[in-house]
């Protein structure tokens, strides 16, 4: 049977028991940090999955209870929302993906459980490289690579029980979701930003960039109708990123003023209706410049910024962030392909050892010129958080 106690009402106890497991506060942290809650009231807090005896593993709850809102139909809205995410969650069992579990509603909160990831993101390996003024290898960039397009191959590829394709798109592919594990595994994280054909899933109330813009493929940005390929693009700015410290959309010398000049009447308003969707959606201030860089970049700014990639990455990262879909890899298999394939040509054997023991090196160079020892473990805390923009508006769309 299951129990619960009100969240955070008394410091220390356990949250919620569901059959053999339950799920305890972990006191030993600095909770009042990293308790996080978000405008609708969802609450994220890091816990121990434990049984009556010990303690098995750290995990992040996120619960919602049902006096988070004041507006019943929103709250609802927002409890269906974060169901839909569970379900999705049971099709996803992938070792290079993150698992969530739930949801579980216990005396009318309802909970979901995530994996707290242990290791170091890769946005935190791109920083303590620059630190260490030392790009990672073409190796270690290879191997994420095939990794997580391994995984999004996966995702990409998922089916229900009657085998329908479930159309997943991920939609949030950045340096912040992708963890080196301390054994040197990837881990390709939330897949709360999801698209997907589940039945029953439903439309979000803007066709708006999901996840961070500065990762989001061209087609995202000006709220086209996004698929794979989509997922596939934004991997490529993540290489080109982890590479080379460059960005697609981080162009200074451009100015927006000389940018706006190539577009066509057509791709202007286009432009200008993404960046009201995006005001209206308050993302960041520098959504615009993004859209804008989306709508405008060139082959050339392509072919400019992968030159200084060795041979093969060059070509794949190359391949991976072209304007049109139709131009890019048409599948996350084929780019796993490529990658393995280029790893193997470099004639040592990489894999999970020694990009730890890359890492573990570009940790201490970082350490040694900033005097900033890195993270050790760095579960992603919080998850994605259900926002305003997340919450439906019909039945029978995809989201």
């Amino acid at each position: 049977m299951a129990t619960s106690r009100q969240p955070w009402s008394v410091p220390g106890v356990i949250l919620f028991s569901h059959g053999e497991f339950s799920y305890e506060v972990d006191l030993s942290r600095p909770l009042v940090e990293e308790l996080a809650q978000s405008r609708l009231g969802e609450i994220i807090v890091p816990a121990w999955e434990r049984t009556e005896k010990k303690r098995l593993r750290e995990v992040i709850v996120r619960s919602l209870p049902p006096t988070s809102s004041d507006d019943p139909e929103m709250l609802e809205r927002m409890r269906a929302r974060l169901r839909e995410e569970a379900h999705l969650a049971t099709y996803l069992q992938h070792p290079r993906i993150a698992r969530t579990l739930g949801p579980y509603e216990v005396q009318g909160v309802l909970y979901i459980v995530s994996d707290r990831v242990e290791g170091t993101s890769i946005n935190s390996l791109i920083t303590y490289s620059q630190m260490r003024e030392k790009l990672l290898s073409p190796a270690f960039c290879l191997y994420v690579g095939a990794e997580v397009a391994g995984a999004l191959h996966y995702a990409h590829t998922c089916k229900d029980e009657n085998g329908a394709p479930l159309g997943i798109v991920h939609r949030d592919l950045n340096p912040a979701r992708i963890f080196l594990e301390p054994e040197g595994g990837v881990i390709l994280t939330d897949f709360a930003r999801a698209r997907s054909l589940l039945p029953g899933r439903v439309a979000s109330t803007l066709p708006r960039p999901h996840g961070d813009v500065f990762y989001c493929s061209p087609e995202a940005l000006l709220c086209e109708e996004t698929d794979p390929l989509s997922d596939l693009f934004s991997l490529g700015l993540v290489l080109l990123e982890l590479a080379t410290w460059r960005h697609l959309y981080s162009m200074p010398h451009l100015r927006p003023s000389d940018l706006e000049k190539a577009l066509t009447p057509k791709a202007k308003k286009q432009v200008l209706d993404a960046a009201i969707t995006a005001m209206e959606a308050e993302l960041p201030e520098h959504t615009e410049d993004c859209i804008l860089r989306a709508a405008t970049f060139t082959r050339q700014d392509v072919d400019s910024l992968t030159e200084p990639l060795a041979h093969p990455l060059r070509s794949i990262v190359r391949r991976l962030i072209q304007r049109n879909p139709g131009d890019r890899y048409q599948s996350a298999a084929d780019v796993e392909a490529d990658l393995r394939a280029g790893l193997a040509a470099l004639g040592a054997s990489y894999g999970a050892t020694e990009a730890l023991d890359e890492v573990l090196f570009s940790l201490e160079g970082a350490s040694m010129n900033q005097r900033v020892i890195g993270p050790t473990n760095e579960g992603q805390l919080p998850p994605d958080m259900v926002t305003e923009e997340d919450i439906i508006t019909e039945r029978g769309g995809t989201t």
